[in-house]
């Protein structure tokens, strides 16, 4: 494995437990994260790979649909509520995101994680695991939130607030993510911020999914109310847009 890497470790947090409602009712809303992800790896038949904190499997779903079901997905999901709505056909791995010990040296094709990093209580355990794990050559693609936005306030103000369970991100300053995988020995290593909105087909719909999302218990009112204070949204003739940016970070085990 390349250098160690030390970084201000925090307790993991558990993400907060959706309605698994909000998905199936608006299923393609966070469609433009999910694919811009995919879009930095190339993946392929027979391949295994990991999706780091995979919630209820919303990434590794898409993952398995493009390849036709011939992939081994390998879910690291420690929260039993998320972990009990993941594929059973999945190898389902109860371990921190951390430290995934029953994941083999050398095993993973492609590693993935889709806006979980933030719940790590080291950004550096969790992407140094990824290293380890990785076959020589294969590729790493992770994206959040990043520190200091109005998604990270969103977040860990009106969600922590409204949240039976809270909400305590620990999201990766700027940069960070390229910095950390650059010390562990990752080559072609490129952090960039993407737009990749939300779509709705209307205002009314973005509090019922937030809501259901979210864990919230707050009224629609009160959600509804709150939004323009943490996003920019735009309505057109046919649909609702909320603007939504992550930070994306690709890189590549050394041959």
């Amino acid at each position: 494995m390349g250098a160690t890497v030390t970084d201000s470790a925090r307790t993991h947090s558990f993400p907060t437990v959706s309605s698994p409602q909000a998905m199936r009712d608006y299923a393609s809303v966070r469609d433009n994260e999910r694919d811009t992800l995919l879009g930095y790896v190339t993946l392929g038949p027979g391949m295994t790979v990991l999706d780091i904190q995979a919630a209820g499997g919303y990434l590794s779903d898409e993952v398995h649909r493009r390849l036709n079901g011939k992939v081994t997905n390998v879910c690291v999901e420690p929260s039993p509520a998320l972990r009990a709505r993941l594929n059973p056909a999945y190898r389902i791995i109860d371990n921190p995101v951390e430290h995934f010990y029953s994941i083999p040296d050398h095993s993973i094709d492609v590693a993935l994680g889709l806006i979980g990093l933030h719940h790590s209580g080291s950004h550096g355990a969790t992407l140094g695991e990824a290293y380890r794990v990785l076959k020589p050559g294969a590729e790493l693609a992770v994206c959040d939130v990043a520190a200091g936005s109005n998604l990270a306030r969103w977040l860990n103000v009106f969600v922590r607030d409204h949240c039976p369970a809270g909400h305590a991100g620990n999201f990766p300053e700027p940069g960070s993510m390229a910095r950390i995988c650059a010390i562990l020995g990752f080559t072609g290593v490129v952090e960039e911020v993407r737009d990749v909105p939300w779509i709705f087909p209307s205002r009314r719909d973005i509090p019922v999914f937030f809501k259901g999302l979210f864990g919230l218990v707050a009224s629609l009112d009160v959600i509804d109310h709150a939004l323009d204070d943490y996003f920019t949204i735009r309505q057109t003739r046919d649909r609702c847009v909320v603007g939504w940016q992550l930070s994306y970070c690709h890189a590549r085990k050394p041959a």
